[in-house]
């Protein structure tokens, strides 16, 4: 009986994926056939040309896809939705509709509520904090490159984009570095799954095991942030057990993929540009300008919002209760907003969406800013020439995150 109830409970969940009917209040002109899970083109080897397509249509569309919802292309409204929480939420954030049964604060919370839990992520993330991570994070970039050096080749996702930022974040969570591998599968199965058993099943592994370790630094806290996150228990404002289980997996998950994809697309950029890689050897000033653009270019984040009463906007009437994506890489490659969007220009002083507008941009934006930093510069002191293994091209995947499923590189000597 219990596997029947959980074979209902999962087709139930691959359900919300199908595709559905046109409302009737959407025009027949802003619908797009869209599947953001597997866009039309990203086969050819980059996600962002996939989205990219987006641009040649209408600035809101409409997709039937995923139990369908809206999507807003254009730089300008990408901030509209993020600063205006009030009509567009937080507290489901993402789509189709349901598939994350697990809220996950202060993301999916909006103001003033959302304030209370971001306070406790907060202090982790001071400059103080962030400088001394930044040390940490230039000495294991050298240890690691060390290694992957006399090698001539490396798979850079696997051996590097995966290993360092998240290395960093268990410092920060306390969790065992010999576990990493494991984490990062059940990271990446949540976030990039279409398949519910696989998607749940990667869920469901990571509560029980952050429960495990909740209950742990609870009866003995230490300094790491799940013992933070576990204290909120004593709080007098605390609410049930669903904030601490869900502030520590929305911890877990944007610890695990985010800085790991933006440090792939990076590479592969630079892989394929070797004269703006030797101008960032031979002017390391640069390096946090040209981090903004690369933030900027690579925008990662799909998510969803919720819209919480009926409202127009540029003539398109949307529903209380329908869905709208957010999509950051769009806002990224927007010629209204950039001149030759597609292009990375060092010289550019860009501003992006890409960590959020409001009171819900991203917590750790300065660490990555940092890791970025980092690796720019010790990566290219070190491996100067390296460039893209031809026999192996990159695979990209979209999703929730954009991301680099494998990246081959190859150096001389």
């Amino acid at each position: 009986m219990a596997e029947a109830g959980s074979t209902d409970i999962y087709a139930q969940h691959q359900s919300l994926y199908e595709r559905v009917s046109m409302p009737a209040h959407v025009p027949p002109e802003l619908v797009v056939d869209f599947d953001y899970l597997h866009p039309s083109g990203i086969e050819e080897g980059d996600v962002y040309t996939a989205w990219h397509r987006l641009h040649d249509g209408p600035d809101i569309v409409w997709s039937p896809c995923n139990g369908g919802h809206w999507m807003v292309t254009r730089g300008e409204d990408v901030k509209f939705v993020q600063e205006n929480f009030e009509i567009f939420s937080h507290e489901i954030f993402s789509i189709p509709r349901g598939s994350s049964p697990v809220r996950m604060p202060p993301l999916t919370v909006d103001p003033p509520l959302h304030a209370r839990y971001r306070a406790i992520l907060n202090p982790f993330f001071t400059p103080t904090r962030v400088r001394a991570m930044r040390d940490k994070a230039a000495e294991l970039t050298r240890e690691l490159i060390a290694d992957i050096k006399p090698r001539g080749r490396c798979e850079f996702v696997e051996a590097f984009a995966r290993v360092m930022p998240v290395t960093m974040f268990l410092g920060i969570v306390d969790l065992p570095l010999d576990q990493r591998e494991q984490f990062v599968k059940w990271g990446v199965t949540f976030m990039t799954a279409t398949d519910s058993r696989e998607k749940l099943g990667a869920q469901q592994n990571v509560v029980a095991y952050l429960q495990q370790v909740l209950e742990e630094r609870h009866a003995v806290p230490s300094d790491d942030l799940l013992s933070k996150i576990a204290g909120w228990r004593d709080n007098p404002r605390f609410q049930g057990e669903y904030e601490v289980i869900g502030m520590a997996l929305l911890i877990f998950f944007g610890g695990l993929d985010t800085v790991a994809n933006m440090l792939s697309f990076i590479t592969r950029y630079l892989a394929q540009n070797p004269a703006q890689r030797r101008r960032l050897i031979e002017q390391p000033e640069i390096i946090p300008q040209a981090t903004e653009e690369f933030l900027r270019r690579f925008g990662l984040s799909n998510t969803g919002r919720l819209i919480t009463r009926d409202f127009e906007y540029k003539g398109v009437s949307f529903k209380r209760d329908e869905m709208i994506m957010v999509p950051i890489s769009l806002s990224s490659m927007d010629d209204r907003l950039y001149a030759r969007p597609l292009d990375i220009d060092f010289d550019r002083s860009p501003t992006h969406n890409t960590f959020g507008n409001g009171p819900h941009k991203c917590v750790g934006n300065s660490l990555a800013r940092a890791e970025i930093h980092v690796f720019l510069e010790e990566w290219l002191a070190a491996l100067p020439d390296f460039r893209i293994d031809p026999d192996r091209p990159p695979v990209t995947h979209s999703g929730a995150v954009n991301g680099m499923d494998s990246l081959h590189l190859i150096w001389d000597g």
